[in-house]
C-alpha cells in the first residue's frame, strides 16, 4: 500500500474517533486532554501526519496536505463548541448541582399590610351594620371643601397644601367628599365606610407621603347623640387593638364636625414575654356631624344628628405591626411585602 492511502486511511481514522471522543467528554479538562492529543505540536495525530508527509511524493502532499487542513478545520470547530456548551452549562451551576440540598422555596404571595388593615376595619364596621361606599379620587372644591363647612380662604385649601389640577378640579385631600355625595344620594339612615387614597402637598419621608389611603366614615339619622359616637368608636377600637384596650377622648377641632374630639387608645403589647401597657397614642380624629355640612346638602340640622370619623390605615398598620418607616409600604421590597403570608410582621 503506498504512502499516500496509508496517510489518508489514517487521518479519516483520526476524524472519526476524534468526533466520538469529543461527543463523550464529561468536562473540560477531558476536552482540553483530546485537544492536546489531536492538534498538539509535538504529540498531536494530525502533527505527526503532517510530519510524515515529507515521504510522500510532492505530487500527492498537497492533496494529503489539504484533507490534513480540513480535518484540523472540523476538530477546531467542534472542539470549540463543546468548550462553549460547557461554559454555558458552569453559568447555570448545572454543573455543580448537588441532589442534596433542599429545593428552592417558592415565593409565596400575600396581601399588602395596608390592604389587610382595610380589610380588618371593614370586618368590624360592617358587623355593626355599615355599608361600604367610594367616590371620585378627582373631585371639586365644593365637595372636598364648601360643602364640608370649610371656607376656600382656610389654610387647608391652599395651593401649598393641596394637589390643584391645570385645568380644573383637584385631587381629594381626605375621603370626606364621599359623605357629601352619599347624603345628597340617600336618605337617613345612614352608616357607612369610605375607604381610598387621598393626596396632599406632603414630604416623602418616614411618617409623611403624598398619596396615602384614609377611611371615612358616617353615621346620620334621627336621635343620633354623642354617646353613640363613643360607643361606637370605643367598641371599634376594642376589636381591633385588643380587648385591654383603653380608649379617650380628646377635644379638638374640624370644620366639619362640632364637637369635635381626638381618638387615643392605650395599648397591652407583648414584649419579651411580658404583658405591657403602651402610652396614649392617637389614631383617629371625629366628631359629630356639624349642622351645616346637613343643611348644604339638604338636611334639616333639628332633624338628623349624626358623627363621622377618619383615620388613616397606613399610620394603623405600623402600629399595629410595629413598623417604623412609612416608606417601606410602597417600596415592593418583596422581603417585607411576604412576611405577612408567613404570620405577622415583626
Amino acid at each position: 500500500m503506498s504512502p499516500k492511502i496509508d496517510l489518508l486511511d489514517s487521518l479519516s481514522e483520526i476524524e472519526q474517533s476524534a468526533l466520538i471522543g469529543i461527543s463523550r467528554a464529561v468536562n473540560p479538562e477531558e476536552l482540553e486532554a483530546l485537544r492536546i492529543s489531536l492538534l498538539g505540536r509535538k504529540e498531536g495525530k494530525l502533527s505527526r501526519i503532517l510530519k510524515g508527509i515529507a515521504s510522500v511524493e510532492s505530487s500527492e502532499r498537497k492533496l494529503i496536505g489539504a484533507e490534513a487542513n480540513r480535518i484540523k478545520k472540523v476538530l477546531t470547530e467542534t472542539l470549540e463548541i463543546a468548550q462553549a456548551n460547557f461554559e454555558a452549562n458552569d453559568k447555570d451551576n448545572s454543573k455543580f448541582l448537588d441532589v442534596t440540598l433542599p429545593g428552592k422555596k417558592q415565593w409565596k404571595g400575600s396581601e399588602h399590610p395596608i390592604n389587610c388593615v382595610i380589610d380588618e376595619i371593614w370586618q368590624i364596621f360592617r358587623s355593626m351594620g355599615f355599608t361600604r361606599v367610594r367616590g371620585p379620587e378627582i373631585d371639586s372644591e365644593w365637595y372636598n371643601f364648601e360643602a364640608l363647612n370649610t371656607p376656600l380662604d382656610h389654610p387647608a385649601a391652599d395651593e401649598q397644601d393641596t394637589l390643584y389640577l391645570k385645568e380644573s378640579g383637584l385631587l381629594r385631600s381626605h375621603t370626606s367628599p364621599v359623605q357629601i355625595r352619599t347624603l345628597e344620594n340617600h336618605s337617613p339612615p345612614i352608616r357607612v365606610l369610605a375607604p381610598g387614597m387621598v393626596y396632599r402637598r406632603d414630604t416623602y419621608d418616614a411618617t409623611h407621603t403624598p398619596a396615602f389611603h384614609q377611611i371615612e366614615g358616617l353615621v346620620v339619622d334621627e336621635g343620633i347623640t354623642f354617646i353613640d359616637f363613643k360607643a361606637t368608636l370605643a367598641e371599634f377600637s376594642k376589636r381591633f387593638w385588643g380587648a385591654g384596650t383603653k380608649v379617650r377622648f380628646r377635644p379638638s377641632f374640624f370644620p366639619f364636625t362640632e364637637p369635635s374630639a381626638e381618638v387615643d387608645v392605650k395599648r397591652i403589647v407583648i414584649r419579651d414575654g411580658q404583658e405591657v401597657e403602651t402610652d396614649w397614642i392617637e389614631v383617629m380624629g371625629a366628631g359629630m356631624v356639624d349642622p351645616n355640612v346637613l343643611e348644604n346638602v339638604g338636611y334639616d340640622p333639628e332633624r338628623y344628628t349624626g358623627f363621622a370619623f377618619g383615620m388613616g390605615p397606613g399610620r394603623m398598620a405600623l402600629l399595629k405591626y410595629g413598623i417604623s418607616d412609612l416608606r417601606m409600604f410602597s417600596q415592593n421590597d418583596v422581603r417585607f411585602l411576604s412576611q405577612l403570608s408567613d404570620g405577622p410582621i415583626r
